[in-house]
């Protein structure tokens, strides 16, 4: 358990680092903007309660926004991604079974049920990220073609996170 606890704020400090340092400064075509730090969210242990996945959501996106100077929409996508989290979790990674799974990988559960279960929840917090920072309705296809291109981004460096520091194979 405490292994555990110390790998995760580990991997909060990597992450936030990794996304402050270089991940803001990519900006691929006006439109891909990766967002590694949200696999935070996406690997946090499913026994933890959904109070506290919000909870931590907030903190993880207001890290992200005090960092970025970007006025609360990293703290607003990753609070809204934190609460879809719970449910995506039961009905995607668990399907409705009764299992324990640690935490959510590549290799704790198959590849094609995580990499949905990322692309869900990577699209709805880009989704909420690009529509408060355009907040146009105007710019609809905009926030949608940046949503997509930057969920695809991000799904793409989770994966590699993934088979570079997440060594265990397949495991229940």
């Amino acid at each position: 358990m405490r292994g555990l606890i110390i790998r995760n704020i580990l991997r909060f400090i990597a992450l936030i680092a990794i996304q402050i340092f270089v991940l803001n400064n990519i900006y691929l075509g006006g439109y891909i903007c990766p967002m590694l730090y949200a696999m935070f969210i996406l690997m946090l242990p499913n026994r933890i309660g959904r109070i506290y996945t919000i909870l931590i959501g907030f903190i993880l996106g207001l890290s992200i926004d005090i960092c970025s100077n970007t006025l609360g929409f990293h703290a607003c996508a990753t609070t809204v991604m934190a609460f879809c989290r719970t449910t995506f979790a039961e009905k995607i990674i668990t399907r409705g079974e009764d299992i324990s799974i640690n935490t959510p990988s590549i290799y704790s559960v198959a590849p094609q049920f995580f990499i949905y279960y990322s692309s869900l929840l990577l699209l709805i917090h880009s989704l909420v990220f690009f529509a408060l920072d355009y907040f146009n309705f105007t710019d609809i296809l905009r926030i949608i073609l940046s949503s997509v291109l930057t969920t695809v981004a991000t799904l793409v460096l989770v994966i590699v996170w993934q088979m570079l520091f997440n060594h265990k194979r397949r495991t229940r």
